[in-house]
C-alpha cells in the first residue's frame, strides 16, 4: 500500500463536486500504474487524447461508496498529501443522507482548503538538511510511488570550453512541503524552491554521495520510472572506475553517452 499511497500524493485527486458526487481518481499516459489501482481497488479506467497530447489513462472511483472507503481505508494511513482530503471525504461519505444536502457546501469548501498548501517556508538559495531519521523499507516503497509520479532521474554531459564532465541527479518535486521535509529528513540532499504557476514548487534533489544506494533502494518498488533508475545504477558502473588522477577511457565515455541517449528516450515517453 505504501507504494500506492506515494504514487497518489503525487498524481492522485480528491473531488466533492455540488451535486453530492465525488472523484478519486489518476491520471498518467503510463497506462500501466492505472490498471494496478483498479485490480486492487476496483474503479474504472478512461482513456483520452487531448489535441497533440499524448492520450491519458485515467482511474477513477466515483459515486461507489463501499470501493471509496476501502481505498480510503487502506491508503490514507500511508499518505503524506492526499491524507486530509481523503479523510475529509470518508467524512462526507458516512454523514446520513438527511444531511448531506445541509452539509454538502460547507465540506466542499473545506476540501478546496485541503487542496492548498498552506505551509510556505521559503529559500534564498539551496539548503541542506540534516537527515534525523532512518529511512526503511516502507519509506522506499512509499517512496518509489512518489517518484513515479513527480520524481526525476536525469544524467547529462556538460561544456564549458574544452572541459567536459559527465553528471547525474535524482530528485522529486512537489508544491506541498511535508513531503519534501519528510524525504530531507531520512536522505541526504539539497533542498530549493522555485515559482510555480500558482504556488511555490519545492525541489529535493539527492546527495551524489548517496545516491547510487538510494536508486538500489527503489528499483525494486518503482515502476513507471524503473528504466530510468537502472540507467543511473549503470552509469555509476562506469563512474566507480574514474578517480582523481583516472579519466574515464574512449569505450567508457561513449557507454556513458549511449546511457544519455536512453534516458533521454525513456523520459520523453
Amino acid at each position: 500500500m505504501h507504494y500506492f499511497a506515494g504514487l497518489f500524493d503525487a498524481e492522485g485527486y480528491v473531488s466533492l463536486l455540488k451535486t453530492g458526487n465525488f472523484i478519486i481518481g489518476t491520471e498518467m499516459t503510463n497506462e500501466q500504474v492505472p490498471n494496478l489501482f483498479k485490480e486492487t481497488f476496483g474503479g474504472s479506467i478512461y482513456t483520452r487524447k487531448r489535441g497533440e497530447r499524448k492520450k491519458t489513462f485515467t482511474w477513477m472511483i466515483g459515486t461507489n461508496h463501499e470501493q471509496a472507503l476501502n481505498f480510503i481505508s487502506q491508503i490514507a494511513p500511508f499518505s503524506i498529501i492526499k491524507r486530509p482530503q481523503l479523510l475529509h471525504l470518508a467524512d462526507y461519505i458516512n454523514i446520513p443522507k438527511e444531511l448531506k444536502k445541509v452539509m454538502r457546501q460547507p465540506m466542499i469548501s473545506q476540501m478546496r482548503k485541503l487542496k492548498t498548501p498552506f505551509y510556505k517556508p521559503t529559500f534564498d538559495e539551496p539548503s541542506i538538511h540534516k537527515c534525523e531519521n532512518s529511512p526503511d523499507t516502507p519509506f522506499y516503497e512509499w517512496l518509489a510511488g512518489f517518484f513515479d509520479g513527480d520524481g526525476n532521474f536525469s544524467l547529462y554531459e556538460t561544456h564549458k570550453g574544452e572541459y567536459w564532465a559527465f553528471q547525474s541527479w535524482i530528485g522529486v518535486f512537489n508544491t506541498f512541503w511535508d513531503p519534501i521535509d519528510i524525504i530531507s529528513d531520512r536522505l541526504q540532499g539539497s533542498i530549493s524552491q522555485y515559482k510555480g504557476r500558482n504556488h511555490p514548487v519545492y525541489k529535493w534533489v539527492c546527495s551524489q554521495s548517496i545516491e547510487k544506494s538510494v536508486c538500489q533502494s527503489l528499483l525494486p518498488f518503482l515502476k513507471i520510472k524503473k528504466a530510468a533508475c537502472q540507467v543511473i545504477l549503470d552509469y555509476h558502473e562506469i563512474k566507480k572506475k574514474k578517480t582523481r588522477f583516472v579519466s574515464y577511457s574512449g569505450e567508457d565515455q561513449k557507454r556513458i553517452r549511449d546511457l544519455i541517449k536512453q534516458i533521454k528516450h525513456i523520459n520523453s515517453l
